[in-house]
């Protein structure tokens, strides 16, 4: 699909259904910012190839994609347990 420049790239993306993952291939940094910051989606690659994460990293889909941010050391810890507070007689 043709559009005239990352602003209305970015509402086209935004437009769908979905929001696993994007990218944008720029030198520009404030272009790449500007992605990450509108772009409505779980990840945003910026000059990298889809599947690139660091394993620790929150991965998951957004709207009708995915199940939500599960993935990761953290968020897998928080969707396997809950925080429960005690106290003991002093």
């Amino acid at each position: 699909m043709k559009v005239k420049d990352l602003e209305d790239a970015v509402q086209l993306a935004n437009g769908t259904a979905f929001g696993l993952s994007s990218g944008i291939v720029t030198k520009d940094m404030e272009k790449a910012l500007y992605a990450v910051k509108n772009l409505r989606m779980g990840t945003v690659n910026i000059n990298e190839v889809p599947g690139y994460r660091i394993e620790s990293s929150p991965f998951g889909g957004i709207k009708d994609s995915g199940l939500g941010i599960k993935e990761g050391v953290i968020e897998a810890m928080k969707c396997f347990t809950y925080v429960k507070t005690f106290s003991l007689p002093w």
